[in-house]
């Protein structure tokens, strides 16, 4: 397992442990919980993880060259339930050819642009009735699922090449270029304040080309699509100013104080 692996998956650790902790604070939580701002509006998010790929040469952590990731998008929640995103996400992927009988390793930027339908798996709010809008859940899971298009440009070179050395092998076709792709994936949403919520989440996109890795059928290889996987830590920022539409005096509402 690489060191950049390890990293975030103690980072992950770390944000888990955090949260379960705070959990035990009952009373904490349920202070922390209480707001009148109901669960609807736009947020702006921004997260930083890491990418591997599943590809002809490498179907494994063990021959991928762990790479980074980052987004930036934003999120419009329709309900407690639902809500959609839309992100604009960059990751490096690379890899070694597995069993190494052409001398093959490849590297991989790729630009994502993609919009989401997520869902909630726990309606947001903790509490029921008159009480609906004031208790807000600390922790809650969920699951989103869309798609859109990838921009990439991979390059192959032999695996045995001298250090500083820039020999890499032919195109397999006229890069930078775009290919569809569909995405799924399910996180953690830890709500600390009305405005700041950090997400934990994994998400598997499966494109429409087989050359992110700049290596098709004609090498020899089945032929399959390419895929790959992030792993990412979210933080998500509500904007006050942009939800003062949705407040309970604008609603015309009434709560009772729990």
């Amino acid at each position: 397992m690489s060191r950049s692996l390890q990293a975030f998956l103690l980072l992950f650790a770390i944000t888990l442990s955090i949260s379960t902790s705070a959990q035990a604070q009952d009373s904490a939580i349920r202070r922390m919980g209480v707001s009148k701002i109901p669960e609807r509006g736009l947020s702006v998010q921004a997260g930083v993880g890491l990418a591997a790929i599943k590809s002809d040469i490498c179907g494994s952590y063990g021959c991928n060259d762990i790479g980074p990731a980052m987004g930036i998008g934003a999120l419009f929640k329709l309900n407690s339930y639902w809500a959609l995103s839309g992100e604009v996400k960059y990751a490096k992927l690379g890899a070694t050819e597995k069993t190494p009988t052409d001398n093959i390793t490849f590297e991989s930027e790729v630009i994502e642009v993609s919009t989401m339908l997520v869902l909630n798996l726990m309606d947001s709010y903790a509490g029921s009735n008159n009480y609906r809008s004031l208790r807000k859940r600390f922790i809650v899971p969920y699951v989103k699922g869309g798609g859109g298009f990838v921009y990439y440009t991979p390059s192959s070179y032999p695996t045995n090449r001298a250090e500083n050395s820039d020999v890499t092998y032919d195109r397999m076709r006229s890069y930078p270029a775009i290919a569809g792709v569909v995405s799924g994936g399910a996180g953690l949403r830890f709500r600390f304040s009305d405005q700041w919520s950090v997400a934990p989440e994994l998400v598997y996109s499966i494109t429409t080309t087989d050359y992110l890795d700049n290596i098709g059928p004609p090498i020899g290889f089945e032929h399959t699509k390419d895929h790959y996987g992030t792993a990412s830590v979210k933080v998500i920022y509500t904007p006050m100013l942009k939800n003062e539409v949705f407040t309970r005096k604008n609603q015309g509402m009434r709560f009772k104080k729990k």
